[in-house]
Protein backbone atom coordinates (compact mmCIF):
# COMPACT_ATOMS: atom_id res chain seq x y z
CA UNK A 1 0.00 0.00 0.00
CA UNK A 2 1.45 3.34 -1.05
CA UNK A 3 1.72 6.27 1.29
CA UNK A 4 0.13 9.08 -0.75
CA UNK A 5 -0.02 11.87 1.82
CA UNK A 6 3.51 13.15 2.47
CA UNK A 7 2.18 16.58 3.49
CA UNK A 8 0.03 15.00 6.20
CA UNK A 9 3.01 13.01 7.40
CA UNK A 10 5.17 16.16 7.63
CA UNK A 11 2.42 17.95 9.53
CA UNK A 12 2.21 15.06 11.99
CA UNK A 13 5.98 15.08 12.40
CA UNK A 14 5.99 18.84 13.02
CA UNK A 15 3.26 18.48 15.65
CA UNK A 16 5.26 15.74 17.42
CA UNK A 17 8.43 17.84 17.41
CA UNK A 18 6.55 20.85 18.73
CA UNK A 19 5.03 18.78 21.52
CA UNK A 20 8.45 17.39 22.41
CA UNK A 21 10.03 20.85 22.45
CA UNK A 22 7.31 22.17 24.75
CA UNK A 23 7.46 19.30 27.21
CA UNK A 24 11.19 18.69 27.59
CA UNK A 25 12.95 21.13 29.91
CA UNK A 26 16.54 22.14 29.36
CA UNK A 27 19.15 20.73 31.70
CA UNK A 28 19.51 22.62 35.01
CA UNK A 29 21.75 25.67 34.80
CA UNK A 30 23.99 27.04 37.56
CA UNK A 31 22.66 24.58 40.14
CA UNK A 32 25.91 24.88 42.15
CA UNK A 33 26.95 28.17 43.82
CA UNK A 34 30.66 28.91 43.58
CA UNK A 35 32.08 30.39 46.79
CA UNK A 36 35.54 31.87 47.18
CA UNK A 37 37.82 30.41 49.85
CA UNK A 38 37.79 32.19 53.22
CA UNK A 39 41.47 33.08 53.86
CA UNK A 40 41.87 35.44 56.86
CA UNK A 41 45.70 35.03 57.20
CA UNK A 42 45.63 35.11 61.01
CA UNK A 43 49.02 35.56 62.68
CA UNK A 44 48.06 35.82 66.38
CA UNK A 45 45.12 35.57 68.76
CA UNK A 46 42.40 38.23 69.18
CA UNK A 47 42.44 39.22 65.50
CA UNK A 48 39.17 40.23 63.83
CA UNK A 49 38.97 39.63 60.09
CA UNK A 50 36.27 41.28 57.95
CA UNK A 51 35.86 40.91 54.19
CA UNK A 52 33.25 42.33 51.82
CA UNK A 53 33.47 40.92 48.31
CA UNK A 54 31.90 40.72 44.87
CA UNK A 55 31.92 37.68 42.58
CA UNK A 56 28.84 38.34 40.47
CA UNK A 57 26.96 38.50 43.76
CA UNK A 58 27.98 39.77 47.19
CA UNK A 59 29.52 38.09 50.21
CA UNK A 60 30.51 38.91 53.77
CA UNK A 61 33.19 36.95 55.66
CA UNK A 62 33.91 37.30 59.38
CA UNK A 63 36.62 35.52 61.35
CA UNK A 64 38.05 35.72 64.87
CA UNK A 65 41.25 34.12 66.17
CA UNK A 66 41.19 32.57 69.62
CA UNK A 67 43.92 31.26 71.90
CA UNK A 68 45.98 28.23 70.93
CA UNK A 69 45.99 29.33 67.26
CA UNK A 70 42.33 28.43 66.70
CA UNK A 71 39.90 30.60 64.74
CA UNK A 72 36.19 30.53 63.97
CA UNK A 73 34.50 32.08 60.98
CA UNK A 74 31.23 32.55 59.15
CA UNK A 75 30.23 33.77 55.71
CA UNK A 76 27.07 34.80 53.91
CA UNK A 77 26.68 34.83 50.13
CA UNK A 78 23.84 36.54 48.24
CA UNK A 79 23.32 36.88 44.51
CA UNK A 80 20.05 38.69 43.67
CA UNK A 81 21.44 40.17 40.44
CA UNK A 82 20.97 39.56 36.73
CA UNK A 83 23.56 39.42 33.94
CA UNK A 84 24.08 38.17 30.41
CA UNK A 85 26.11 35.17 29.28
CA UNK A 86 27.10 33.81 25.89
CA UNK A 87 26.83 30.02 25.68
CA UNK A 88 28.87 27.98 23.19
CA UNK A 89 25.64 26.33 22.07
CA UNK A 90 22.33 28.11 22.44
CA UNK A 91 23.15 31.79 21.99
CA UNK A 92 23.12 34.62 24.51
CA UNK A 93 21.07 34.40 27.71
CA UNK A 94 20.01 36.84 30.39
CA UNK A 95 20.25 35.19 33.80
CA UNK A 96 18.09 36.26 36.75
CA UNK A 97 19.40 34.97 40.08
CA UNK A 98 18.14 34.79 43.64
CA UNK A 99 20.77 32.55 45.26
CA UNK A 100 21.85 32.48 48.92
CA UNK A 101 24.30 30.54 51.08
CA UNK A 102 25.52 30.55 54.70
CA UNK A 103 28.70 28.92 56.05
CA UNK A 104 30.14 28.24 59.51
CA UNK A 105 33.61 26.84 60.14
CA UNK A 106 36.61 26.68 62.41
CA UNK A 107 40.30 26.10 61.88
CA UNK A 108 43.85 26.36 63.11
CA UNK A 109 46.61 28.66 61.91
CA UNK A 110 50.40 28.62 62.01
CA UNK A 111 52.65 31.63 61.53
CA UNK A 112 56.41 31.70 60.95
CA UNK A 113 58.86 34.09 59.31
CA UNK A 114 61.22 31.25 58.42
CA UNK A 115 59.09 29.14 56.05
CA UNK A 116 58.16 29.69 52.39
CA UNK A 117 54.53 30.34 53.34
CA UNK A 118 54.57 32.56 56.43
CA UNK A 119 50.96 31.73 57.29
CA UNK A 120 49.24 28.34 57.08
CA UNK A 121 45.58 27.71 57.81
CA UNK A 122 43.67 24.42 58.07
CA UNK A 123 39.91 24.56 58.43
CA UNK A 124 36.63 22.77 57.96
CA UNK A 125 32.95 23.59 58.15
CA UNK A 126 29.37 23.25 56.97
CA UNK A 127 27.24 25.30 54.58
CA UNK A 128 23.71 25.39 53.22
CA UNK A 129 22.87 26.79 49.77
CA UNK A 130 19.60 27.72 48.06
CA UNK A 131 19.50 28.20 44.26
CA UNK A 132 16.54 29.98 42.63
CA UNK A 133 17.27 31.30 39.14
CA UNK A 134 15.96 31.42 35.60
CA UNK A 135 17.46 31.93 32.14
CA UNK A 136 15.98 33.70 29.14
CA UNK A 137 17.21 34.01 25.55
CA UNK A 138 18.08 37.67 24.93
CA UNK A 139 16.10 37.60 21.67
CA UNK A 140 13.16 35.68 23.20
CA UNK A 141 9.94 37.57 23.91
CA UNK A 142 7.87 34.60 25.15
CA UNK A 143 8.36 34.40 28.93
CA UNK A 144 6.86 30.90 28.97
CA UNK A 145 10.18 29.64 27.57
CA UNK A 146 12.19 30.89 30.56
CA UNK A 147 14.21 28.01 32.05
CA UNK A 148 14.05 27.80 35.87
CA UNK A 149 16.45 25.96 38.20
CA UNK A 150 15.73 25.37 41.91
CA UNK A 151 18.14 23.56 44.22
CA UNK A 152 18.80 23.11 47.92
CA UNK A 153 21.92 21.38 49.20
CA UNK A 154 24.18 21.09 52.22
CA UNK A 155 27.98 20.84 52.09
CA UNK A 156 30.74 19.68 54.42
CA UNK A 157 34.26 20.77 53.50
CA UNK A 158 37.92 20.85 54.47
CA UNK A 159 40.36 23.54 53.37
CA UNK A 160 44.08 24.27 53.54
CA UNK A 161 45.79 27.48 52.46
CA UNK A 162 49.17 29.18 52.70
CA UNK A 163 50.22 32.81 52.29
CA UNK A 164 53.63 34.35 51.54
CA UNK A 165 53.91 37.76 53.23
CA UNK A 166 56.25 40.19 51.45
CA UNK A 167 55.75 43.62 52.95
CA UNK A 168 52.53 45.06 51.54
CA UNK A 169 52.04 42.14 49.16
CA UNK A 170 50.48 38.79 50.09
CA UNK A 171 50.64 35.87 47.65
CA UNK A 172 48.67 32.77 48.54
CA UNK A 173 47.31 29.46 47.36
CA UNK A 174 44.68 27.18 48.81
CA UNK A 175 42.37 24.29 48.08
CA UNK A 176 39.02 23.13 49.39
CA UNK A 177 37.44 19.71 49.02
CA UNK A 178 33.67 19.72 49.48
CA UNK A 179 31.06 16.99 49.82
CA UNK A 180 27.63 18.30 48.80
CA UNK A 181 24.30 16.52 49.24
CA UNK A 182 21.37 17.74 47.16
CA UNK A 183 17.97 17.35 48.77
CA UNK A 184 16.30 19.13 45.86
CA UNK A 185 17.15 19.77 42.22
CA UNK A 186 14.34 20.82 39.93
CA UNK A 187 14.21 22.45 36.52
CA UNK A 188 11.33 23.49 34.28
CA UNK A 189 10.05 26.16 31.90
CA UNK A 190 7.69 28.90 33.09
CA UNK A 191 4.77 27.13 31.42
CA UNK A 192 5.60 24.06 33.57
CA UNK A 193 4.57 21.80 30.67
CA UNK A 194 7.30 19.52 32.00
CA UNK A 195 8.88 19.64 35.47
CA UNK A 196 11.94 17.47 36.11
CA UNK A 197 13.15 16.77 39.66
CA UNK A 198 15.37 14.34 41.55
CA UNK A 199 13.69 11.17 42.82
CA UNK A 200 15.94 11.02 45.92
CA UNK A 201 18.86 12.94 47.47
CA UNK A 202 22.20 12.61 45.70
CA UNK A 203 25.80 13.67 46.33
CA UNK A 204 28.84 15.07 44.59
CA UNK A 205 32.43 15.83 45.58
CA UNK A 206 34.40 18.80 44.25
CA UNK A 207 38.01 19.98 44.52
CA UNK A 208 38.37 23.78 44.44
CA UNK A 209 41.94 25.15 44.27
CA UNK A 210 42.55 28.90 44.13
CA UNK A 211 45.30 31.53 43.85
CA UNK A 212 45.11 34.65 46.02
CA UNK A 213 46.72 38.10 45.73
CA UNK A 214 46.41 40.92 48.27
CA UNK A 215 47.85 44.42 48.57
CA UNK A 216 47.91 46.10 51.99
CA UNK A 217 47.25 49.75 52.78
CA UNK A 218 47.43 50.28 56.56
CA UNK A 219 45.07 47.67 58.06
CA UNK A 220 43.08 47.28 54.84
CA UNK A 221 43.89 45.05 51.87
CA UNK A 222 42.55 44.74 48.38
CA UNK A 223 42.16 41.09 47.45
CA UNK A 224 41.77 39.12 44.24
CA UNK A 225 41.04 35.38 44.14
CA UNK A 226 40.93 33.12 41.08
CA UNK A 227 39.94 29.47 41.28
CA UNK A 228 38.37 26.48 39.63
CA UNK A 229 35.83 23.88 40.75
CA UNK A 230 36.71 20.36 39.59
CA UNK A 231 34.17 17.52 39.98
CA UNK A 232 35.78 14.43 41.52
CA UNK A 233 32.66 12.34 42.04
CA UNK A 234 29.03 12.62 40.98
CA UNK A 235 26.39 10.16 42.15
CA UNK A 236 23.87 9.05 39.57
CA UNK A 237 20.26 9.89 40.31
CA UNK A 238 16.95 9.22 38.61
CA UNK A 239 15.47 12.52 37.40
CA UNK A 240 11.70 12.14 37.15
CA UNK A 241 9.72 14.13 34.62
CA UNK A 242 6.02 14.97 34.68
CA UNK A 243 6.06 14.23 30.93
CA UNK A 244 7.22 10.67 31.65
CA UNK A 245 10.70 11.23 30.19
CA UNK A 246 12.69 9.93 33.19
CA UNK A 247 16.47 9.80 32.98
CA UNK A 248 19.30 8.40 35.09
CA UNK A 249 22.08 10.99 35.17
CA UNK A 250 24.93 12.46 37.24
CA UNK A 251 25.68 16.14 37.77
CA UNK A 252 29.14 17.62 38.13
CA UNK A 253 30.47 20.50 36.06
CA UNK A 254 33.82 22.23 35.68
CA UNK A 255 33.60 25.90 36.73
CA UNK A 256 35.96 28.86 37.03
CA UNK A 257 35.34 31.34 39.83
CA UNK A 258 36.73 34.71 40.91
CA UNK A 259 36.27 37.28 43.65
CA UNK A 260 37.44 40.81 44.41
CA UNK A 261 37.14 42.15 47.94
CA UNK A 262 38.13 44.73 50.50
CA UNK A 263 39.43 43.13 53.70
CA UNK A 264 40.54 44.27 57.13
CA UNK A 265 42.50 42.40 59.79
CA UNK A 266 42.98 44.13 63.14
CA UNK A 267 43.69 43.18 66.73
CA UNK A 268 40.65 43.41 68.96
CA UNK A 269 40.93 46.15 71.55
Amino acid sequence: MKFNHPKNFLKLLAICLLFYANTVSSQPKDYYMLKALVVPVHTQSNQVFTSIGFDGGFDLNLSYSLKRKVYVYGSFNANPLSHQRKETVGGRYKIFKNDYAATLGFGRFEHSKHTFFNSYEYSGGLSVTRIDSYWRYVSETDENKDVFTNALYQSAFMQVDGTKIMGNIHLGAGARIAYSRFGELKYYTRSQANVTSNSKPFSMVTLEPALIFSYLIATFRGNLQLGVSIPLYAQEVLMESTAGLNEETAYGDFYFFWRISIQRLKIRG
